[in-house]
């Protein structure tokens, strides 16, 4: 039987856009708990966060994002995702509530690759389909 710790230790975790922004900027807590992550291998991209966090991004966090991405897995956009999210921001506008596009792919990945998501903003998110990780409850 699997401890807490082990538990935690076997989570794949997707940070959210804006985990990744406040961890390599050094933002405490985030950046601790996300240097716990590479320690444990627990880490995945979405290429959603990748891209939304390029924007962004100085010459230098360029660098260390993609130092990460030579290490750690990124899941890409395919056709099941694409589908996946269709059907999730549906079955949300069917009830009148706001869900973005790009919310509704990362929300997909993390469902359809059995990965938990970490953000600071979990309302954006459907708890419905996924494990969420908020900075309320674990950083």
């Amino acid at each position: 039987m699997a401890t807490e710790n082990t538990k935690r230790m076997e989570t794949v975790i997707l940070p959210d856009t804006n985990i990744l922004i406040y961890s390599i900027a050094g933002k405490e807590p985030y950046a601790s708990v996300f240097k716990n992550w590479i320690r444990n291998k627990q880490l995945v991209f979405s290429v959603i966060v990748i891209a939304e966090f390029l924007i962004k991004s100085d010459q230098l966090e360029s660098e260390k994002l993609n130092y990460l991405l030579s290490y750690f897995k990124t899941i890409p956009v395919d056709l099941e995702i694409a589908r996946e999210a269709a059907s999730i921001r549906k079955t949300y506008l069917k009830h009148k509530q706001k869900l973005l596009l790009p919310d509704c792919l990362i929300a997909a990945q993390c469902k359809l690759h059995d990965v938990s998501l970490a953000t600071a903003n979990p309302t954006d998110y459907p708890k419905k389909y996924i494990t969420i990780i908020s900075t309320s409850n674990h950083l």
